[in-house]
């Protein structure tokens, strides 16, 4: 018979072997709804969100697992592979490793008799892409099913762990202008780089800002992530521009974190919001989250990125990230989970969803 440890490595190398690069999901999604159990129905689908559910029962709680089938592109780490205790490949820790888990997860325990827990598994793509191709705020309010959620457990890399909250996410442009002119007669000209090497000083120095919320602590970013400018060799840009990524903690609201991202645009320069993507509400007192814990899930640890943790909470839905991953292996070239971690995922949420806590060490 296979070994759980072999079963779940195989599993996960086969959805690495499926290239699905954000916006190129087809495949791998088809593949991943044909193993659905066939006692899970669909509760709601499409848009790249997919919603699936055993008969429901009103006198237990709900848990959904849920995961994203999307990877950012390639880096010459396909096909996977097999090796030293791992599966090594594209997507293996952000996030295959766990939507393999939770897979397997449910296909066993839809061979099984009910358990003290009723689940849901929800699957969704184009995770990597910019919060504006974000599928789960449609389905989270199309869905009545995913309301009744006494708690959602995201599978991306925590390196087993809980990862509570999670941080939010601002893109902004910052644009600096000046005059054209040509490259030989400077004077004539007003450089847009020279501002902006002078207006970018400031907010290259800026000390990351610690914060304490519910007991965790969050470290608020802000970074300059690109600069443009010039249109030739022998033009004086009349226009500089720089992007700026602001990462801060649960303790901001969305205007506090827009507000704090403009106090720092320099005089003559202009800001634009691109992109924002809230923050996540750090759940630690819900009963379940305690009973992951006493599962085998470790420890607490604030979630220094954002994940779509954020997109229950901000639906009034307790969430959590707890994965195999491991969050150092994430987008690199060399990105790998171990096996022995898909195990540990695994056996650790099936004592949370069959009341086994207690049991082989949990």
């Amino acid at each position: 018979m296979t070994s759980l440890a072999e079963r779940l490595a195989a599993r996960t190398l086969e959805l690495v072997d499926i290239p699905s690069e954000s916006g190129h999901e087809a495949a791998i999604r088809d593949h991943l709804l044909a193993l659905v159990p066939t006692t899970f129905s669909a509760e709601l689908e499409g848009d790249e969100a997919y919603l699936f559910a055993g008969e429901r029962r009103s006198d237990v709680p709900l848990v959904v697992l849920a995961g994203h089938y999307d990877t950012v592109p390639a880096q010459e780490n396909l096909p996977g592979r097999i090796e030293d205790g791992a599966v090594h490949g594209l997507g293996a820790s952000d996030m295959k490793g766990g939507v393999a888990v939770a897979l397997e997860l449910v296909r066993d325990l839809a061979a099984r008799p009910p358990g003290p827990v009723d689940v849901a598994l929800l699957l969704f793509g184009r995770e990597e892409l910019p919060y504006e191709h974000d599928p789960l705020p449609a389905l989270l309010e199309g869905s009545g099913l995913v309301r009744e959620a006494s708690l959602a457990i995201l599978l991306e890399p925590t390196d087993g762990l809980v990862h509570a909250g999670c941080l939010g996410n601002v893109i902004a442009r910052l644009s600096f202008h000046g005059r054209s002119g040509h490259s030989a007669r400077p004077w004539d000209a007003d450089n847009a780089i020279a501002h902006a090497v002078q207006g970018l000083q400031s907010i290259l120095e800026l000390e990351h800002r610690q914060a304490l919320v519910a007991g965790l602590p969050f470290v608020e970013v802000l970074s300059v992530t690109r600069v443009h400018a010039g249109i030739a060799d022998n033009v004086i840009p009349d226009l500089a521009t720089a992007t700026l990524n602001l990462r801060y903690p649960p303790d901001r609201t969305p205007t506090e974190a827009e507000e704090h991202v403009r106090s720092l645009c320099p005089p003559g320069a202009t800001l634009e919001i691109v992109s924002h993507a809230p923050a996540g509400r750090v759940v630690r007192d819900n009963p379940l989250v305690a009973a992951l814990l006493a599962a085998g899930a470790g420890r607490v640890e604030p979630k220094q990125a954002w994940t779509n943790v954020a997109d229950f909470t901000a639906h009034g839905i307790d969430a959590v990230n707890f994965g195999p991953g491991h969050t150092r292996f994430a987008h690199r070239r060399d990105e790998q989970v171990e096996i022995a971690a898909l195990v540990h995922a695994y056996e650790t949420i099936e004592r949370l969803l069959t009341g086994a806590i207690g049991e082989d060490g949990g």
